[in-house]
């Protein structure tokens, strides 16, 4: 039986190798030879603190990019040499070895010039800001992109608070082609232009100490629809000022409780605190977003990855995360390499890529 190496967590902290047997997809599955995949605060949570591990070893990375080795009985939308990408969430199928088995409706098949290592990037954001938007935001889903037809909110003012990060990156660009045309967005100052470059109308220095009164400006009052992409409470303190009283704040789960990423020095909520709750007035709506449920919309669960994620890329309508790749060494210190880059924030709106050898 053919085996491959793959780098999991055997406890809290702990990485090490194992070998495994090349799995057979079964009817309705593909199996992908995996070339690249990601490493992000997700994979972390897992790994230093054993959030929602269910049991070790514990395989990680939430998006894959590669080639369709093998098909399972009942596919017919996607044969083998394919070249495609994938949103990777679910254990023990997993983008970060080299062969992981999917449902097409995880799939998307990509175009000859986009690479794989850029490819990789847009699963996972992208599910996660359109999931946002789309559902648990309450937006209508355009039926096309570029919209064209006005969205009934369009001139509403819309912060996305951490737009600089690599899922608010793709937030900011689903606004601008759904035809919203007030969206505010937050973030480092050298993000500036980028964020102004996808469609964003005012972008604001998280860092400015006068943030809040520069929100409230530009929105012409307070903001009744806010997504946060940092989910952090300092984040959560600064958004309980500049809400509307009846609006309705979107934050993509875990809450932060603390500013590191790692260890234990903080909770991981998934659901808001009533401590934190407090912060707001009553009247405000908020939502924890947990994307890895997003296929339980109808309306996305077979089409989101498969079809509009792949046409948006045919199209060139949405542009993938600049990245940060790893691809030094052997597996285990790629893996290394690359959490360690999770863990000290030594990345900025990028995301971070591992070769992953066969």
């Amino acid at each position: 039986m053919s085996t491959y190496t793959f780098v999991g967590a055997s406890a809290v902290g702990q990485l090490d190798t194992y070998e495994a047997p090349i799995p057979t997809p079964g009817d309705g599955e593909v199996l992908i030879k995996v070339d690249y995949s990601t490493l992000g605060p997700f994979d972390l949570y897992n790994l230093d603190r054993g959030f929602y591990v269910r049991e070790y070893p514990h395989r990680f990375g939430c998006n894959a990019a590669g080639t369709i080795e093998k098909v399972g009985a009942s596919v017919e939308e996607l044969k083998v040499g394919d070249r495609v990408i994938s949103f990777t969430a679910y254990p023990p199928n997993k983008g970060l070895q080299a062969y992981t088995v999917q449902t097409p409706s995880l799939v998307a098949k990509i175009p000859e010039w986009l690479s794989f290592v850029e490819g990789v990037t847009l699963p996972d954001n992208f599910v996660t800001a359109f999931y946002t938007l789309f559902n648990q935001l309450g937006l209508p889903i355009p039926t096309e992109f570029p919209s064209k037809s006005t969205p009934p909110k369009s001139t509403t003012p819309i912060l996305i608070y951490g737009a600089g990060t690599t899922s608010g990156q793709y937030m900011v660009q689903l606004l601008n082609l759904a035809g919203y045309k007030n969206v505010i967005a937050t973030a480092s100052k050298q993000h500036e232009n980028y964020l102004r470059s996808m469609g964003a109308t005012h972008v604001f220095d998280y860092r400015s100490s006068s943030l809040v009164e520069d929100v409230i400006k530009a929105a012409g009052g307070k903001v009744e629809l806010v997504v946060d992409c940092a989910s952090l409470s300092n984040t959560f303190a600064t958004i309980s000022k500049v809400i509307a009283p009846a609006g309705t704040l979107a934050f993509l789960a875990p809450l932060k409780l603390s500013a590191s990423l790692s260890g234990e020095d903080g909770e991981l909520p998934v659901e808001i605190p009533e401590e934190v709750r407090a912060w707001f007035p009553k009247g405000v709506s908020v939502i924890s977003v947990k994307t890895f449920f997003f296929q339980k919309d109808e309306r996305l669960a077979n089409t989101l990855v498969p079809v509009v994620l792949r046409k948006m890329i045919e199209d060139k309508l949405i542009q993938p995360n600049r990245i940060c790749l790893v691809n030094q060494g052997d597996i285990l210190t790629r893996v290394k390499d690359a959490f360690e880059l999770v863990r000290s924030n030594k990345v900025s709106g990028q995301k971070v890529v591992v070769k992953v050898p066969v």
